[in-house]
């Protein structure tokens, strides 16, 4: 599983998981892309009704995730469950993507997301670094994925082209 979702989220992800069918009892590993709210604030229910997953963050991430679920670091080329481990920070200082080499789809978390069927970057008062984040960015498209899964917008056409055209750009809002 990737993100724990908003606080009282829980319920709408077990509904996900029986529509592929899935229980909590199958979730074996929850990987948290960075450490905002909207990812980590459903942490200790999620870890609640998942009670044998294992927990990961990335490490510069780990101390400002309020949760009493252990969490592991995961670290610049971990592979967990099938997903190797990118560090892509700047959204927050460890902030992770995951890519799943075989079928060459790239979770973005924060990276990155789609405002109207376009690539945008996350709004600056929510990223640490923007630096930071913009070598991210350029790191991504170079990983050349089929797909990129972004935690706010829905997939979008050619995305590493999208991707670069958004770097072309002038960054910002």
């Amino acid at each position: 599983m990737v993100d724990a979702g908003p606080e009282g989220g829980a319920p709408e992800t077990g509904q996900a998981l029986g529509r592929v069918g899935a229980t909590w009892s199958d979730v074996t590993d929850v990987i948290l892309t960075h450490s905002h709210a909207d990812h980590v604030g459903g942490l200790d229910q999620v870890a609640s009704k998942a009670q044998r997953a294992t927990f990961w963050a990335g490490a510069p991430d780990i101390g400002d995730i309020l949760s009493k679920a252990p969490l592991r670091p995961a670290s610049e080329g971990d592979n967990v469950r099938g997903l190797r481990v990118l560090q892509t920070p700047g959204h927050t200082k460890g902030h992770i993507s995951l890519l799943h080499e075989e079928e060459r789809i790239l979770f973005v978390g924060d990276a990155v997301g789609t405002v109207t069927g376009t690539m945008a970057r996350a709004p600056s008062q929510f990223t640490a670094d923007a630096a930071k984040a913009e070598v991210s960015l350029r790191r991504l498209s170079e990983l050349q994925p089929a797909r990129m899964l972004f935690s706010h917008g829905p997939e979008v056409p050619d995305p590493v082209g999208q991707l670069r055209e958004l770097l072309a750009s002038t960054s910002g809002d």
